[in-house]
């Protein structure tokens, strides 16, 4: 059974907090459900997941506590600091998920196929990744952040299992790579100007990427190449919630 952190503080969508009136977006309503719900419905259905702890506003929280057996932890400032919190809590002794609120397309089948492709664990990080065909196939027409490498072309998943060891070590880099998700040249930025220049030539390897993350974060990193793109597809616009409430009826 793996524990869960949900990570559900408030975000800095302005066009969808102007455009919903909410500003954290894990409670905008689909349905009569807050999109957090959606979340927490997929991670149960496994039947892999065991405690799940969601750092958020805990007015908000306090609904959905008794209804999905949740424990609930107040936000910090910032994602890291979120994580900590959340950490903190479970004290989890092997791999444990860390998830955004924000994936009401989630489904336990890309859970638990996740969770598969990742044994036997022997990595210390695991990140999902989609590529652009499995992407458009399933959202026709929906913008994605994708970054070209000699293996394809994908985009990242929201969905991470993290071994609880190697937190304290990943933990100074993880907000300044946070900030840079949505932006592959500044992030490619943080690798050196060798690799810059072998991104923008579209040379990197995933391969290549995986070790030089090693060497970022002193732990052991792996892509997870995943064909469910309910993974990577998340609320960040209005169009964004949009398409949730259309696939989601």
């Amino acid at each position: 059974m793996f524990d869960v952190v949900i990570l559900a503080g408030g975000g800095k969508e302005k066009e969808l907090i102007e455009y919903t009136g909410l500003a954290n977006k894990a409670f905008i309503p689909i349905h009569g459900k807050p999109m957090l719900a959606y979340v927490l419905e997929a991670l149960k259905k496994t039947g892999e997941v065991g405690r799940i702890v969601v750092v958020g506003p805990i007015n908000e929280l306090a609904p959905l506590i008794e209804r999905y057996g949740i424990i609930a932890v107040p936000e910090a400032h910032n994602v890291p600091e979120n994580l900590r919190k959340g950490v903190d809590i479970l004290q989890p002794r092997t791999h444990f998920l860390i998830a955004a609120a924000d994936l009401p397309f989630l489904k336990a089948e890309a859970v638990s196929s996740f969770l598969k492709q990742c044994k036997p664990y022997e990595w210390d990080f695991y990140y999902p990744i989609v590529s652009k065909e499995d992407c458009e196939q399933r959202f026709p027409g929906v913008k994605r952040t994708y970054v070209k490498l000699r293996d394809g072309t994908f985009t990242g998943g929201n969905l991470f299992l993290l071994n609880p060891a190697s937190l304290n070590n990943a933990l100074p880099r993880l907000e300044q790579v946070f900030s840079l998700r949505k932006s592959p040249i500044k992030l490619a930025g943080l690798l050196g100007s060798k690799f810059i220049l072998r991104f923008m030539l579209r040379q990197l390897t995933l391969s290549e990427l995986e070790a030089r993350f090693s060497v970022l974060f002193a732990l052991s990193g792996k892509a997870v190449i995943t064909r469910f793109p309910e993974i990577g597809t998340d609320v960040d616009k209005p169009s964004d919630l949009e398409l949730a409430k259309r696939e989601l009826l």
